[in-house]
């Protein structure tokens, strides 16, 4: 009885707290894209930002592992998608002129996004106008910028990504 007095009274504190998604407003809930997550998902988010939020002293349990058959419904984990998993090609001009690179150069598109060289590469050329470009993914990750009248391609990576 001594030991279950504690654990229920931990297990009160913890019922007693709200939820961080549901202590949100619904226009912030929407906003923070927190609508698509599935409710395994939000749970797990709820779960982790208690953990935080925590006094590092205090234990906090961890969810009970879903059996195997929810697992097999609920389909495969989703993790944060690396770029190559959303991009198959893109298609798109270099803004002002163009006169090759060198390493660590950022290639600035119309689309608005960036992309740097990574592959330590140099190139020189003669100055072209706003030319087309495609990037692709390459294997295990790498990515490749093919600029229209060079015959190399280059080795990028997203350097916009996360701003």
């Amino acid at each position: 009885m001594r030991c279950l007095l504690p654990a229920l009274a931990f297990a009160g504190t913890l019922a007693a707290a709200e939820p961080f998604s549901r202590s949100l407003a619904p226009a912030d809930f929407t906003a923070a894209g927190l609508g698509r997550l599935t409710p395994q998902e939000l749970a797990r988010l709820d779960a982790l930002i208690a953990a935080r939020a925590a006094p590092p002293s205090a234990a906090t349990p961890s969810p009970a592992p879903a059996p195997a058959a929810a697992r097999a419904l609920a389909g495969p984990v989703r993790r944060a998608a690396p770029v190559a998993e959303e991009l198959e090609m893109i298609e798109s001009r270099l803004t002002g002129e163009f006169r090759g690179w060198e390493p660590r150069t950022v290639f600035a598109l119309e689309n608005g996004q960036r992309w740097q060289e990574t592959g330590g590469t140099t190139y020189a050329g003669p100055p072209v106008a706003a030319p087309a470009v495609r990037i692709r993914a390459g294997a295990l990750g790498a990515f490749w910028m093919r600029i229209e009248g060079v015959r190399l391609e280059v080795k990028v990576r997203r350097f916009d990504a996360g701003r």
